[in-house]
C-alpha cells in the first residue's frame, strides 16, 4: 500500500499563534532536509541485507571463538567472580570445554539472579518478556501478514526488495486486505496489555516480598530515611528524638551531615601520599633485587640507604577548596607536579615527601575526629534517621513531616551508605541550587533537540560518492572492490548512530549529577527517563521521518490530528533500515561484550605500566564491572518500541528483534553470573522495571497512529476510502489505549516506590470459630525464617552514615615478598621511621624476576593487610 508523499501539504500551513514565536532565521536554522536517514534503505535488496548480516556474523563468530579460547587462559578477566571475590561469594567454575559454556549459561534460571538484586533479576525477566512477546506476535504476523503483503502487488504497483514483505506492497486494487492488518493489530495490542498488566501485578508481589523479607529488613538502610531542609533549631539530638516520638517505635539512631570538606581533603592527600610511598618502596625493592641477583655478596643494608635518596619528583600541587556561593559548591583544584618547573622549584625526594605528608595529614585527621567527638564541626541541613522498625521509617517517609512550609519537605528511604553523593548532599536548597537544576533540565532538552543535526547526516554515510565529495580524504575507500564498498556503505549508518548514542550517554550522566541528586540510585532513575526520550527521538523518530524539522514542529503544534499522516507517510519506508540496524547491533554487541578486547589489550599494556604496587594490582583485579541499569533498561525499551511500531507494518522486523534479544540474554546470563560485581550500591529495588514497561507504550502509540493514517489515506483503484471504517476502529482503540495507560499508571505508581505498612492481606482467608468469633491465633504465630546473616547489620552504627572520611584509619604498608627477605627489612625500617605505619606486611604478594621490558613481576593471592 503506497501512501503518496503529496497527500498532505507540509509546507503551506495556516497562520496560527506559532507565528508569534516563528521567524525566518529559526526556519533556516532547523530546516534541514537531511533527516530521515533510514529512508536511504527503502527498497533494499535481499542480497544487500544478506551481505550485511554475513559480514557482521563473521566478525561476531571470530570474536566468540577468541572468547571461548581466552576464557580458559585469562580466568580473572573472563570469569572474575570465580577467582577475584571472597571465597564464600565465588561462583562454580564452568567446564573447561571449548564451547561448554553455552548450554549451562542458557539453562541458568532467572531466579538465580535474585541475590544480585531486583534490578538484575527484573532485567533478565524483562528480556524474557520481550522475547516471549515478539516470538508470539512475530510468528502470528509473519505467518498471516507476510503472504498477504507479498501477494498484494499488481503489475502497476510493486514495491522493491524487502519492501515487498511489508504493508507497502499492497496495491490500491487490494486495499481490502488491510482488514487483516487491523485484526492482527488488535490481537497484538490486546496481548501487549495483557502482558503489561500481568507483569505489573507480578512486580508488586515480587517487590513487596523482597522488601518485607527478614533478610532485607535487617539492613540499616531499610529503616533509615534521609531528610533535607532541616532547620537549625532541629539540628540537635534531643530535639530530633522528641519531634519524631510520634512515629511508631521512635528513633534508633541519628546521623547529622557534618561539614566534611576539611577532613575529606586530608584523607585524600594521605591516601595519595601512601600510594607514592608504596610505589617508592616497591621501586627500591626491584632495584635491590636486581643488585642482589647480580651479586650475591652485596651488603643489602648499605644499599638500602643508598637507594632511599635516588628517586625524586615534583609533588602534585593542591589548592585549598574555595566556595562558589551562587551555586553553593566547593571546588578544589589539583595540578600536576611538573608545573613547578615554571616556578623554578626543585624536585624533592619522593620517599621523604610521602612520609612528611602522611605524618602531617594523619595529625590533621585526628584533630578533625577530635572536633567531631566534641560536636564542634558545623552541620548541614540534612540528616539520616534510623527508626526502630521498617514500618516507622515508611510512616515518616509517606507523611508530610513539618507544619512549616519548606522544612523537612523531602525524604528519601533505603539509602545505601556507599551510594551517597556527598558533595551534592552537602549543598543547601538555595536559589542558585534551584536555578542550576532548571538550567540542567533545559540543557538536557536542548541536547535532545540539537542532536538532530549530527544524527540527520547519518544518511550521508550510505552514499559513498557524496560522502567522498564532502570529505575528500576518504577517497581510499574506492580501492576496495564494489561488493565491499556496498557492504561498507550499508554498515556505516548503523555504526555511526551507535557511536553518537554512546557519546551522549556520557554527557547525560555528567549533567544529571549536577541536578543535585543525593544518591546514585536517584541518578539511575532520572537517567532512565531522559535517556529513553533521547533514544526514542534520535534512534527512531529522527531517522524515520523525512520532513523538515521545522515543518514537523509547526505541524504537530498547529494540527495535532495530522500526526497519523506524518507517521503513515514515513514509517513504512524506513522499515528495512532497522533490519540492518538490529542485525548489526546484535552481532556487534554480542561479539564485543564477550571478547572485551579493550580490557584484554589494557591488561598487557597500560595496566602493566600503571600497576606498580600490590595494592594497585589487587584493586584493579577485584574491582569488577558494575551494570548501570539506568542506561540499560531504556536501551531495550526503545528496541521494543521500534519492534512494536513495525510488527504490523513490516512483520519481518520481529525476526531481528528476537535475534538481538536472544544474544543479549545469552550475554547477560553469562556476564551477571561470572563477570559483573554482585554488589550494586545504586540498587533501586526494581523501580526501573515498571517504568521500562510503561515506556513501551510509545511503540503502541506509534503503531496505532501509523495505522490510523494508513487506513484513512488508503484509496482503492476508484479513489474511494475503502478501509476508513478500520481507521475509525483504530481511533477508538487509541482512545482505549490512552485510558488504559493512565489507569494502569495511577493504579500502580505508588507501588513503584512505597511499601504497604498494614499486613491486611493475611486476614483475607480468616476463618470463624463455631461461636462466630474469628480465629486470630494462627495469624500471630511467628514465621520460621531460619538463620540470617547480614554483614551490614553488624557494621559500626556510629559511623555508618557519616562521610567515609570520618572512618579513616591509619594504613599499613604492603609490599611484595621476595626470596631474599629484602621486603621485610624495608618494612621494618619504615615502621621505625613512621610510627603511624605499624603492622606492615609482605604477605599475600610475591615479586619474581620478569622480562626485560616490564621488569620483575608482582603476583598477589591475598588482600592487603588493612583491607576491609
Amino acid at each position: 500500500m503506497s501512501v503518496p508523499h503529496d497527500v498532505y501539504n507540509y509546507t503551506e500551513l495556516t497562520t496560527s499563534y506559532m507565528g508569534f514565536f516563528y521567524s525566518e532565521q529559526f526556519s533556516k536554522l532547523f530546516n534541514t532536509t537531511h533527516t530521515g536517514a533510514a529512508h536511504s534503505s527503502a527498497g533494499m535488496d535481499y542480497s544487500v541485507l544478506g551481505k550485511t548480516i554475513t559480514t557482521s556474523l563473521c566478525f561476531c563468530l571470530v570474536q566468540l571463538t577468541l572468547f571461548s579460547f581466552f576464557r580458559l587462559m585469562f580466568k580473572d578477566l573472563y570469569q572474575p567472580r570465580c577467582y577475584c571475590v571472597p571465597v564464600n561469594e565465588r561462583m562454580d567454575v564452568l567446564p573447561r570445554g571449548f564451547l561448554s559454556w553455552i548450554i549451562p549459561t542458557l539453562k541458568y534460571d532467572a531466579f538465580n539472579f535474585l541475590p544480585l538484586g531486583l534490578d538484575a533479576y527484573l532485567f533478565v525477566r524483562f528480556i524474557h518478556l520481550l522475547l516471549l512477546f515478539f516470538s508470539v506476535i512475530g510468528t502470528l504476523n509473519i505467518i498471516i501478514l507476510v503472504p498477504i503483503n507479498w501477494t498484494g502487488a499488481t503489475s502497476t504497483h510493486t514495491s522493491r526488495g524487502l519492501d515487498r514483505l511489508s504493508l507497502s506492497n499492497i496495491s490500491p486494487e487490494n486495499t481490502t486486505r488491510l482488514h487483516s492488518h487491523l485484526v492482527m493489530a488488535l490481537i497484538t495490542i490486546s496481548l501487549f496489555h495483557w502482558l503489561v498488566i500481568y507483569e505489573l501485578q507480578s512486580f508488586v508481589k515480587i517487590r513487596q516480598s523482597h522488601l518485607l523479607s527478614m533478610r532485607h529488613k535487617l539492613k540499616i538502610s531499610t529503616s533509615t530515611i534521609l531528610i533535607r531542609n532541616v532547620p537549625e533549631y532541629l539540628r540537635d539530638l534531643d530535639v530530633i528524638n522528641q519531634v519524631f516520638s510520634v512515629v511508631p517505635g521512635g528513633i534508633k539512631n541519628v546521623w547529622f551531615l557534618y561539614d566534611f570538606t576539611g577532613i575529606s581533603e586530608d584523607v585524600n592527600d594521605a591516601k595519595e601520599a601512601m600510594q607514592h610511598l608504596e610505589m617508592t618502596e616497591v621501586s627500591h625493592l626491584k632495584k635491590l633485587l636486581q643488585i642482589r641477583h647480580n651479586d650475591q655478596t652485596i651488603d643489602i643494608l648499605a644499599e638500602m640507604k643508598n637507594y632511599q635518596n635516588d628517586e625524586k619528583f615534583y609533588p602534585p600541587i593542591h589548592f585549598k577548596s574555595f566556595h562558589i556561593p551562587t551555586l553553593d559548591r566547593k571546588v578544589r583544584i589539583k595540578l600536576p607536579g611538573f608545573l613547578r618547573i615554571f616556578l623554578r622549584q626543585k624536585k624533592v625526594l619522593k620517599r621523604d615527601w610521602s612520609i612528611q605528608t602522611l605524618t602531617a595529614k594523619h595529625k590533621s585527621i585526628e584533630n578533625w575526629k577530635q572536633l567531631l567527638s566534641q560536636g564542634n564541626i558545623p552541620k548541614h541541613s540534612k540528616l539520616f534517621i534510623q527508626f526502630q522498625s521498617q514500618t516507622g521509617a515508611y510512616v515518616a517517609h509517606q507523611c508530610l513531616l513539618s507544619q512549616v512550609q519548606g522544612n523537612l519537605d523531602f525524604t528519601l528511604i533505603g539509602v545505601n551508605s556507599n551510594d551517597v553523593l556527598w558533595h551534592n548532599l552537602s549543598r543547601d536548597n538555595t536559589v542558585g541550587y534551584i536555578v542550576e537544576r532548571y538550567a540542567v533540565t533545559l540543557l538536557l532538552i536542548a541536547i535532545i533537540i540539537l542532536y538532530i543535526f549530527p544524527v540527520s547526516f547519518i544518511g550521508l554515510f550510505s552514499q559513498l560518492p557524496l560522502l567522498v565529495r564532502v570529505i575528500p580524504s576518504l577517497r581510499w575507500v574506492y580501492a576496495f572492490p564494489g561488493d565491499i564498498r556496498e557492504t561498507l556503505a550499508s554498515l556505516l549508518p548503523s555504526i555511526v548512530l551507535t557511536m553518537l548514542t554512546e557519546l551522549v550517554l556520557v554527557v547525560f550522566r555528567f549533567l544529571i549529577y549536577f541536578r543535585g541528586k543525593a544518591t546514585g540510585c536517584e541518578i539511575e532513575l532520572n537517567l532512565q527517563t531522559w535517556y529513553f526520550v533521547f533514544l526514542f527521538v534520535q534512534q527512531f523518530l529522527v531517522v524515520t521521518i523525512s520532513s523538515s524539522i521545522t515543518v514537523i514542529f509547526k505541524q504537530i503544534i498547529d494540527q495535532p490530528t495530522s500526526i497519523p499522516v506524518l507517521l503513515a507517510t514515513n514509517l513504512p519506508r524506513a522499515a528495512t533500515f532497522f533490519f540492518q540496524y538490529f542485525a548489526l547491533k546484535a552481532f556487534a554487541f554480542c561479539g564485543n561484550s564477550f571478547l572485551r578486547i579493550d580490557q584484554l589489550i589494557l591488561r598487557y599494556t597500560i595496566h602493566r605500566l600503571k600497576d606498580r604496587t600490590p595494592r594497585q594490582i589487587f584493586f584493579r583485579k577485584t574491582t569488577l564491572l558494575k551494570v548501570r541499569w539506568g542506561s540499560l533498561y531504556p536501551t531495550f525499551s526503545v528496541f521494543s518500541t521500534i519492534g512494536i511500531s513495525y510488527c504490523i507494518i513490516s512483520p519481518l522486523v520481529n525476526v531481528f528483534i528476537v535475534f538481538i534479544l536472544s544474544l543479549t540474554l545469552l550475554y547477560f546470563k553469562y556476564a551477571l553470573r561470572f563477570i559483573f560485581s554482585h554488589v550494586n550500591h545504586s540498587e533501586t529495588h526494581g523501580r526501573l522495571y515498571p517504568i521500562a514497561l510503561l515506556h513501551m507504550y510509545a511503540g503502541i502509540y506509534c503503531l496505532e497512529g501509523c495505522l490510523i493514517g494508513i487506513f484513512f489515506l488508503s484509496r482503492d483503484q476508484n479513489g474511494n476510502r475503502s478501509v476508513s471504517i478500520d481507521g475509525w476502529i483504530m481511533c477508538l482503540v487509541l482512545m482505549v489505549t490512552i485510558f488504559g495507560h493512565i489507569t494502569l499508571y495511577n493504579r500502580y505508581v505508588k507501588h513503584f516506590s512505597l511499601l504497604p505498612i498494614l499486613d491486611d492481606k493475611k486476614y483475607e482467608n480468616l476463618t470463624r470459630r463455631e461461636d462466630g468469633s474469628f480465629d486470630f491465633e494462627t495469624l500471630n504465630r511467628p514465621p520460621n525464617h531460619g538463620p540470617l546473616i547480614d554483614r551490614e547489620y553488624y557494621s559500626n552504627l556510629k559511623l555508618h552514615l557519616l562521610h567515609p572520611a570520618f572512618s579513616y584509619e591509619h594504613p599499613r604498608i604492603w609490599i611484595p615478598q621476595d626470596e631474599y627477605g629484602i621486603a621485610s627489612m624495608l618494612i621494618t625500617q619504615l615502621e621505625e621511621e613512621v610510627g603511624d605505619l605499624k603492622g606492615g606486611s609482605n604477605k599475600g604478594a610475591i615479586i619474581e624476576q620478569g622480562g626485560r621490558f616490564f621488569g620483575p613481576k608482582i603476583s598477589i593471592f591475598e588482600a592487603p593487610p588493612d583491607y576491609k
